[in-house]
């Protein structure tokens, strides 16, 4: 975990940009997966390097192997990567930067294989769940695996007519599967928002979104009276997320975005109150969301 200054320097210290030279950046999975795709948009002249883990994506910034990672936060139909929010509470990485990508998934195969043979789909839990009415509608065996470019792999390797992956038509080109069909989403719309990790702090002059996490204290309505300080500035709060401390019976943590920049009027001032009066407050950063 980071050891953090005060809220006040640390946002006077505050590099204008992040770093866009060829760094090493983390991404959890392999070539062809929708982290993947979301490192390319976000640093198309960075050495991506692969981990297995969202944990190994956090462990690659935090020991220098790499210099950002990133990772998926939230998907508008399957909801919160829970477990990444933990990893980002247990670190306490500073957020830089955030992409919303569009998500559309196909049904890839074997070259031989057509729709009607397919039995069993794999993919990762998050996209099973995006596309839950289509694999139900089709009457599919639904089994979980890492990663979305990892069953694309997978079922090129088992040669198995009747498997499929349900993953990106990048992954599908990438491991020399056929569409067998497309658009598998549920909500046509969908979107996964993605977010790069860093151990220095970056605020650029167009940041829009601003990352905070905390507990509170034991009192009646902390929660409702904390809020109502955001209200009053009329902050526009984007996300709020509780996630369990660690052996502490129902004691939680919360993560919270909120639209605004730090040189904006009061935020600064309310944010500095806040770091001084809330139990374990950090500030996670703030960023452009592209």
């Amino acid at each position: 975990m980071s050891t953090r200054i005060n809220l006040s320097d640390e946002l006077r210290l505050a590099a204008p940009v992040v770093a866009v030279s060829k760094e090493k950046i983390a991404y959890q999975g392999i070539k062809g997966a929708n982290s993947y795709e979301a490192a390319q948009r976000l640093f198309p002249e960075g050495e991506l390097t692969a981990y297995k883990s969202f944990e190994d994506v956090f462990k690659a910034v935090e020991n220098g192997e790499c210099v950002y990672g990133v990772l998926p936060v939230e998907n508008s139909t399957a909801g919160s990567v829970a477990a990444v929010y933990d990893l980002i509470l247990r670190y306490r990485f500073y957020i830089v930067g955030a992409l919303d990508l569009s998500i559309d998934y196909c049904l890839a195969g074997l070259i031989q294989s057509t729709l009607g043979d397919i039995e069993k789909v794999i993919s990762h839990p998050q996209a099973l769940s995006q596309c839950e009415q289509y694999i139900s509608r089709m009457g599919f065996e639904a089994t979980a695996c890492s990663n979305t470019a990892v069953a694309a792999r997978d079922t090129a390797r088992e040669k198995r007519l009747n498997l499929a992956a349900v993953c990106s038509y990048k992954a599908a080109e990438e491991y020399g599967l056929k569409v067998l069909d497309d658009h598998l989403q549920d909500n046509k719309n969908n979107k996964t928002r993605f977010i790069v990790i860093s151990e220095k702090l970056y605020i650029s002059e167009n940041a829009n979104k601003v990352s905070l996490c905390f507990s509170l204290p034991h009192v009646t309505g902390a929660l409702f009276h904390m809020l109502q300080r955001f209200d009053a500035l009329g902050l526009n709060l984007t996300k709020i997320e509780s996630r369990p401390i660690p052996d502490k019976d129902f004691e939680y943590l919360f993560y919270l975005d909120f639209s605004g920049n730090v040189k904006s009027d009061g935020v600064t001032d309310l944010l500095c109150k806040l770091s001084d009066e809330l139990p374990e407050f950090s500030f996670l950063g703030n960023y452009h969301e592209i």
